[in-house]
């Protein structure tokens, strides 16, 4: 899966206006990860210092590769993989990835368009799939 090359730039633009506030983006989106859906707190530790500097990291690598997001796909499936031990569940994509547009359109403000919303969605939708995959890789592997 390779994306076109206006999604690269308009995903590249976005991403170079929003990624001074990082930290605020991580932020945000565990707090409305954890109010959205309290019963995946539990997964977490409760000091969140070094699973923020991981997001904050996760998403600097995705953004540096969208051009070449092919780059990533073993990487996000050895991910996938390594998540089914903290218990992420396939059902958990979709809120991680709606929290994670809420959450980068929040920091955005205005800058933030119903096709940036579009963009991001579809995505970590491409990054969840691979992780996924992964996951069911593993799963098959243990069976």
């Amino acid at each position: 899966m390779t994306f076109d090359n206006n999604l690269i730039n308009r995903l590249s633009t976005s991403f170079r206006i929003i990624e001074p506030q990082l930290d605020e983006v991580v932020s945000v989106f565990y707090a409305k990860l954890f109010e959205s859906a309290p019963q995946i707190r539990s997964m977490f530790p409760d000091d969140l210092g070094r699973q923020k500097k991981h997001m904050v990291n996760a998403l600097l690598l995705v953004a540096k590769n969208v051009p070449d997001i092919e780059n990533l796909i073993e990487p996000l499936r050895e991910m996938g993989a390594r998540h089914i031990a903290y218990g992420t569940q396939e059902a958990h994509f979709p809120i991680v990835r709606d929290t994670m547009v809420y959450a980068l359109g929040k920091v955005a403000g205005y800058t933030w368009t119903p096709q940036l919303n579009e963009d991001w969605t579809h995505a970590l939708n491409v990054i969840a799939g691979y992780m996924i995959e992964g996951m069911r890789e593993a799963h098959a592997q243990a069976a």
